[in-house]
């Protein structure tokens, strides 16, 4: 078969995952530098084509656990299919009606001591629906998330709230509003893909043996308009390092544990 039949197929989420798996063990192993993995883990993320992951890790050695799989092998990379969007569209409905049942009925209420780790997917959705239950909305100014608790700025008239949250909301402190802030709203989160990227970010900094530690989110003056900007901060045995998003799970930036 021709290597080249499908350059131009569109990748998967599980394609990229499969690229930063192969980047982490050419980085582990030597054949590229922490800064080079940085570099080719956030060009991997943004990928469109299988030809885009090919300039990416076309010069590196294969594991043997990825010898099989579609990003290195292009014999298992699928056409598009006709049939393909109606049966997704199926999977996803299932998938949607099965998160809409957990969000309702299987995450702790306010005040319970079982309140979930708060740096994982659902500990985030557990936050999302009391703040917007408590609130009305989830607009707010900037958010902390640490495994135990959060923090954050809300604007009330010409003030400035500063909560805590630790199954329930408390309200510590206020302050004059500065006239250039602007609340943005938590729900442009991407959820699924912010799990996905909470659940690799040990590896894509280069920390396997690390953990979050908190989660920052806020407007950035690196991007156009101020937009606002999701960072995932690890830290492991050898050093810290973090990764920044766009809420819609756009890569902007990964600096990976100095070596």
């Amino acid at each position: 078969m021709n290597p080249a039949r499908h350059r131009g197929l569109r990748v998967r989420d599980a394609d990229r995952v499969d690229a930063c798996a192969l980047l982490d063990t050419a980085r582990d192993d030597g054949q590229i530098t922490a800064g080079e993995h940085g570099e080719r883990t956030a060009a991997a993320l943004r990928a469109k084509t299988f030809g885009d992951l090919d300039a990416l890790i076309g010069d590196l050695q294969i594991p043997g656990g990825l010898v099989r799989s579609a990003v290195v092998n292009p014999s298992r990379r699928r056409g598009p299919r006709r049939w393909i969007p109606a049966v997704v569209a199926v999977a996803l409905a299932a998938s949607i009606g099965a998160l809409v049942g957990v969000a309702a009925t299987d995450h702790p209420r306010p005040g319970d001591p079982d309140l979930p780790d708060l740096t994982t997917a659902r500990g985030i959705e557990t936050f999302l629906a009391d703040y917007r239950t408590h609130f009305g909305d989830l607009l707010v100014d900037e958010l902390t998330l640490h495994p135990e608790h959060a923090s954050f700025e809300r604007a009330a008239v010409s003030r400035t709230l500063n909560f805590t949250y630790r199954g329930e909301f408390d309200d510590s402190s206020s302050s004059d509003r500065d006239r250039e802030a602007r609340p943005f709203d938590l729900g442009a989160i991407d959820l699924p893909l912010l799990a996905r990227y909470l659940a690799g970010a040990t590896q894509t900094v280069g920390a396997p043996d690390g953990a979050v530690t908190h989660i920052m989110i806020e407007r950035s003056t690196d991007m156009l308009d101020d937009d606002p900007v999701v960072t995932i901060y690890v830290k492991g045995g050898a050093g810290g390092g973090y990764l920044v998003l766009t809420p819609a799970g756009e890569p902007v930036r990964v600096v990976p544990v100095s070596r």
